[in-house]
């Protein structure tokens, strides 16, 4: 890791902490930078303000989480990863959710979990020998995407009262009941159709 990766880590680890007791918009570049006892310059060398540096934590996180582990990872797995993430993390992103000027966390949750719902529609239709149009694959695949943003800002939001285990769980069940169904509604639409 090169030591411009390890100082944007510090600087971003040091605004997730102060985010932990306050707002987004309460917390200045000069507070992050003495929380991470580093020059407020520094900053600078790496973000052009706050609001790249909550984008850059989102990007980086989310890749983490999710795009690093698509290729090699199960999606089960990658599911109790995350819901164990935002359960670790749940105090920064209720901050973070309040955030809507720019850099929204949504739009980055939504692209790479987007991705990890077409492997996970790819792996489900070859499983049940369907095949998917490439348009009905992106549908499906940003219909459950927006689903499960929409799920994790309301279990943050509601103090991730339910178990991070229990939330993976049923997530996993609703694509193994829902999706599969829809997917397998689709191929026998077709055959009727002809």
């Amino acid at each position: 890791m090169t030591s411009s990766i390890i100082t944007k880590k510090m600087i971003a680890k040091s605004l997730k902490e102060l985010m932990e007791t306050e707002s987004f918009h309460r917390v200045s570049v000069s507070d992050i930078m003495s929380n991470c006892q580093m020059r407020r310059q520094t900053f600078y060398y790496h973000f052009v303000d706050k609001f790249e540096l909550l984008g850059w934590i989102y990007k980086e996180e989310t890749k983490e989480n999710i795009t690093d582990f698509i290729e090699y990872e199960k999606w089960e797995n990658i599911f109790n990863q995350l819901f164990g993430y935002f359960y670790e993390n749940q105090q920064f992103y209720r901050n973070a959710f309040k955030v809507v000027e720019q850099n929204s966390f949504n739009e980055y949750l939504f692209e790479h979990t987007k991705n990890l719902y077409i492997k996970i529609i790819d792996e489900l239709s070859v499983g049940a020998g369907v095949s998917v149009s490439e348009e009905k694959k992106s549908l499906l695949a940003s219909f459950y995407s927006h689903g499960f943003g929409g799920t994790i800002r309301d279990w943050i939001h509601n103090d991730c009262v339910v178990d991070p285990s229990v939330m993976s769980s049923l997530m996993k069940m609703i694509i193994q009941d829902q999706l599969l169904l829809s997917l397998r509604q689709s191929a026998n639409h077709k055959v009727e159709k002809r």
